[in-house]
C-alpha cells in the first residue's frame, strides 16, 4: 500500500514489515501493555512478533488496518492507530496504541480523527465505528471523547475483560467533524 494519510503533525501510513521492530519495542513498554495485553502484561516476544503480522495480515484480508503514525517533523514512530475487524469483533474499530513517550500530545485524538473520517469516507456501508476500552483505562475513555464518541453501554468480553463499547456514529461523526479541509 504506498497511500498515506497526513494531519496538521503526523503522518500515518499502512502498517509494514519495516515497523516490525518499532511495534514490537511499543508493546513490550509495560505502560502500553497495561490495557492491550492479556491479563495487563507484556506478552513474550514470540507473542508480539505474531500479534505485528495479524495485523499486516488484517490489511490483506480485510483491505484496512492500523496505520503507522509517525511525527512528520521528526519521523519517529510513534505508535499505531486505524480501523480493524478481527474475526468475532462487535463492528469496526478504530483502535490506538501510542508509545508512551509521546502521550499529552494529543497524538492518539489527532491520529484517530484522521482515520476515523478515512474509514467513513472508504467505506460507504460502514455506519458506526467503535472503540473498545477497558474500564480502567481513563486516558483511552479521553481519547475517545476528543475522537466524537460516546460510550453505549454495551459490554464485549475478550480476555476474561468487560471493555465498554464507545462509538461513533456515521451522521453525526461527519456532521461535527466534516470532511478534510473542512474547518
Amino acid at each position: 500500500m504506498t497511500f498515506h494519510i497526513e494531519t496538521e503533525r503526523l503522518l500515518l501510513r499502512p502498517l509494514g514489515p519495516e515497523d516490525a521492530a518499532a511495534h514490537m519495542a511499543l508493546m513490550a513498554d509495560p505502560a502500553v501493555a497495561a490495557f492491550l495485553a492479556p491479563d495487563g502484561k507484556v506478552q513474550s516476544s514470540n507473542y508480539r512478533w505474531r500479534q505485528f503480522a495479524s495485523y499486516l495480515g488484517h490489511w490483506r484480508i480485510r483491505g484496512y488496518g492500523f496505520f503507522a503514525v509517525e511525527e512528520k517533523r521528526t519521523g519517529a514512530f510513534v505508535g499505531r492507530v486505524g480501523p480493524w475487524r478481527p474475526e468475532g469483533w462487535p463492528g469496526l474499530e478504530c483502535g490506538w496504541a501510542i508509545s508512551s513517550a509521546h502521550w499529552g500530545k494529543g497524538y492518539a485524538a489527532e491520529a484517530s480523527i484522521a482515520t476515523i473520517r478515512w474509514t467513513f469516507l472508504e467505506f460507504a456501508d460502514v455506519d458506526r465505528v467503535v472503540s473498545l476500552i477497558d474500564p480502567g483505562n481513563r486516558q483511552s475513555e479521553a481519547v475517545a471523547v476528543k475522537v466524537g464518541q460516546q460510550k453505549t453501554g454495551e459490554i464485549f468480553e475478550f480476555w476474561d475483560v468487560a471493555l465498554y463499547v464507545w462509538t461513533a456514529d456515521r451522521d453525526a461523526w461527519l456532521d461535527r467533524f466534516g470532511a478534510p479541509g473542512d474547518a
